[in-house]
């Protein structure tokens, strides 16, 4: 019985996790290249942790979701992070509805409305501030972010 077991649990660890199928939010695929974007409608807002970020200046909306603002994050001119800010509380929650939808229940952390969905591909976070209700949905790219770390933990070696 325990061995009928080991494969029951081996075939749900083979399958993909709902966040790596997904890869990716409002019509955009992690790991995308920069260039497919129109240089216009990416407007610069800095570095952070070798992340360039740019807001994307494109009208948006998921599902029939409106979205008030995209943030995204470039490493090595790939999609890193895609990052979603919802103003109003009933847009957050039909969002978090669909990501359930899709992804199914969403690990609760804290006791904020703050609930995570990570795989082997990608992490999802869905945040919502109790006191203002703004919620960010920001999806990143594992794969990228270990490139990342490789490279930081590399340049740290070679001073």
């Amino acid at each position: 019985m325990v061995r009928l077991g080991g494969v029951i649990l081996g075939l749900v660890w083979a399958q993909s996790a709902p966040v790596d199928t997904l890869y990716g939010l409002i019509g955009l695929s992690l790991e995308m290249d920069k260039a497919a974007f129109l240089p216009a409608t990416l407007i610069p807002k800095g570095t952070s942790q070798r992340k360039v970020w740019y807001r994307w200046a494109v009208d948006t909306a998921w599902q029939g979701i409106p979205i008030r603002e995209v943030h995204l994050a470039f490493y090595r001119d790939k999609l890193h992070t895609i990052e979603v800010r919802l103003t109003r509380p009933e847009d957050a929650e039909a969002f978090l509805v669909l990501l359930e939808t899709f992804l199914g229940k969403g690990v609760q952390d804290g006791y904020a409305p703050r609930y995570r969905w990570r795989g082997e591909r990608a992490a999802l976070l869905y945040d919502q501030n109790i006191l203002t209700r703004v919620t960010t949905v920001r999806i990143e790219s594992l794969a990228l972010q270990r490139q990342l770390e490789r490279d930081v933990y590399r340049d740290y070696q070679s001073r």
